[in-house]
């Protein structure tokens, strides 16, 4: 069985940071909807076979991932960018926030341990629209 990565190769050579942030949070949902389809059809074979024990899944069991190689890559690109003047840290800022978005989607593909994630970028976007000339990046 051959493991299907969201987004897949061919959506991640849009050229702008925005496309790119679009084609990741289609991905994600997409990601998220066959995760949550998986999770669902687990729980009825554990419910129709009831008396035997739910086989915990392998690694081989695992039919669809997440590029984290993208969000990384965007992450650093979107925290490279200028904060100069008001109009930087509005775009920078919300371009944070998109991808905030991405994460959001992302953790409610049973991914829960994303919140702290996504609470981050959410604060750091706040601080860059609130004008703040010492905000400070979250690692």
């Amino acid at each position: 069985m051959a493991l299907i990565f969201y987004p897949h190769e061919d959506e991640l050579e849009s050229s702008t940071v925005q496309q790119r942030l679009e084609v990741l949070l289609e991905a994600a949902g997409r990601f998220k909807a066959v995760i949550l389809d998986q999770a669902s059809k687990e729980a009825v074979a554990a419910t129709t076979q009831s008396g035997v024990p739910r086989k915990l899944g392998t690694p081989r069991d695992i039919a669809h991932a997440f590029n984290w190689t993208e969000i990384a890559r965007l992450l650093q690109e979107i925290r490279e960018l200028p904060e100069s003047n008001p109009t930087y840290k509005i775009v920078k800022a919300e371009r944070l926030t998109k991808l905030a978005e991405v994460y959001e989607v992302l953790r409610g593909a049973k991914m829960t341990k994303l919140e702290a994630v996504r609470l981050a970028l959410v604060n750091e976007a706040k601080q860059l629209q609130a004008g703040n000339g010492n905000a400070t990046q979250v690692a």
